[in-house]
């Protein structure tokens, strides 16, 4: 039996028993069912089946639509490039980016510190999540592409950080006050903070600094 056919017969067992961790159950359901790909609808059939006719709880259907949905969504971004709604690139995407980067500077005998750099915005801290954030994505992500319209990497790196991979001489301080300036017309108060990340010249330290700027 699979992981989504044990967590099954668990929340059927939870739910006929009316175990308190029933919830935690269905979440697991949800996060199973996502990674085998299997579709929305079944999983919720597969619910009320567990309820035996009855018309399962809310907060039940709510918490394995919702343990699906982002279970789907890091999936989707660990597989693609881009996120279809903010247009912005993955984290997977950056890091390979800056591989392919660091690979040609070596060949040259250069380091892709010497050529490349980091600007990351922050935003500030809110109590906004979901939708709300996605769409303050977008927000980031339009100001990011109108100042920087070619063949940059503009990445999300967290809800609340970005980063754009620009050549360095692309990066002055002029750029930086439009990107800042671009911002605050959404982020009035406070307004986001915007800092040039130097990338390190040994490959495996641009690693530890992109796990840094994640947190």
């Amino acid at each position: 039996m699979d992981s989504f056919g044990m967590t099954y017969v668990d929340l059927d067992d939870a739910v006929r028993a009316g175990r308190v961790d029933a919830l935690d159950v269905a979440l697991e359901v949800g996060a199973s069912a996502a990674a085998l790909g299997v579709p929305l609808h079944e999983v919720l059939d597969r619910v009320e089946r567990a309820f035996g006719g009855l018309e399962p709880s809310f907060a039940m259907v709510r918490a394995v639509a919702v343990s699906w949905a982002e279970t789907s969504k890091v999936l989707q971004l660990e597989t693609s490039c881009e996120d279809p709604l903010t247009q912005l690139s993955t984290l997977p995407h950056l890091r390979h980016r800056l591989d392919g980067l660091d690979r040609a500077a070596v060949r040259d005998d250069a380091t892709v510190s010497d050529r490349h750099a980091l600007v990351v915005v922050e935003l500030p801290r809110s109590n906004d999540h979901g939708l709300q954030e996605a769409l303050f994505a977008v927000d980031v992500s339009n100001a990011l592409r109108t100042v920087f319209p070619g063949d940059e990497v503009i990445a999300q790196l967290s809800p609340r950080r970005f980063a754009v991979l620009a050549d360095r001489d692309r990066l002055d301080q002029p750029t930086l006050n439009l990107v800042t300036v671009l911002l605050r017309r959404t982020f009035e108060s406070p307004p986001p903070r915007v800092w040039m990340e130097m990338l390190p010249p040994v490959a495996q330290d641009v690693t530890w600094v992109l796990d840094a700027l994640t947190c």
